[in-house]
């Protein structure tokens, strides 16, 4: 009597424990890891709620509720990478650009004498030092590059001064009259054009600035004038005038460090400081400031 009783406690205890244990082994909904729930699932074996062993997280196709945990906080941050990336790739790798720059020319003139000694009325050969007029230069340059990758680019230009620079000097020792009679007046007007390539090294600091670096080539052509005019001292009538050209064609090489600002998407400003190397017979070199746009496209 006693064995039989304690035979019906155990299968009363086995069966008050198995909707228990039952209920551990069920698999809740939402409450994934390692395992796929998924209803419409059609993968073997699945039990009546469409649970299925897996050993991964995947997400249910036919549930929009469920994205699984692990998942979706990669996925995220997946998307947060791709997403960064992507700024990257549009500010910082390979663009078309056209643009234009603002550019003062400080020239420095070489240490020979300019002489000019087929003016008739002069009583010898009229001695200049190009320090006399070379001066500061504005001009504007047109450029069209490509940014080949986030490292380096490519840039073509072409650059003119809008205005001639003239320089007057007042002369009245070197006529032949050799007397106060008359005096001569001496214009001297200077201007350049260029035009070539430059080889951009760039240094992202932050997807929005970036620093430069660059050297180049290019053709530089100055054309400066002299006019020699002679006028009576006592009024303003003028009697002879001669011009002389005096150009430098010559091909220098170009230096140039600074920065660059991508202020918008497809938008940047550009500061540079440029040391150009001439060798002409006037102007011997030149440091250059600029400061520009680029549209990227």
């Amino acid at each position: 009597m006693k064995k039989q009783w304690l035979i019906s406690c155990a299968a009363l205890a086995v069966l008050a424990a198995g909707p228990a244990a039952a209920a551990e082994r069920e698999v809740a909904y939402g409450d994934l890891y390692n395992v796929q729930w998924c209803p419409c699932n059609p993968e073997e074996p699945f039990d009546a709620d469409g649970a299925v062993v897996q050993g991964k997280t995947v997400m249910c196709p036919c549930d929009g509720m469920y994205s699984g945990f692990k998942k979706g906080f990669d996925e995220d941050l997946r998307d947060f990478k791709n997403a960064t990336k992507n700024q990257l790739r549009k500010l910082n790798y390979f663009k078309y650009y056209v643009g234009m720059d603002y550019n003062i020319g400080s020239p420095s003139s070489t240490s020979k004498e300019l002489v000019f000694d087929d003016i008739h009325f002069a009583s010898g050969p009229i001695r200049i030092n190009p320090d006399a007029f070379v001066d500061d230069q504005d001009s504007l340059s047109f450029v069209l590059g490509a940014r080949m990758n986030k490292w380096f680019g490519l840039e073509a230009f072409y650059e003119k001064t809008y205005e001639d620079n003239t320089t007057s000097q007042l002369d009245h020792s070197t006529l032949n009259a050799g007397s106060l009679a008359y005096y001569m007046m001496n214009d001297y007007t200077t201007s350049y054009s260029a035009y070539g390539v430059d080889f951009i090294a760039y240094l992202p600091l932050s997807a929005y600035f970036d620093l430069l670096g660059s050297v180049g080539v290019a053709q530089y052509k100055f054309e400066n004038n002299a006019t020699f005019a002679i006028y009576q001292f006592d009024g303003t009538n003028l009697d002879t005038v001669i011009n002389r050209n005096f150009d430098d064609d010559k091909t220098g090489w170009r230096l140039a460090a600074g920065a660059q600002v991508n202020i918008a998407e497809g938008v940047a400003l550009r500061a540079m400081y440029r040391y150009v190397k001439i060798g002409g017979k006037v102007i011997e070199d030149m440091n250059e400031f600029s400061i520009g746009v680029r549209f990227l496209f």
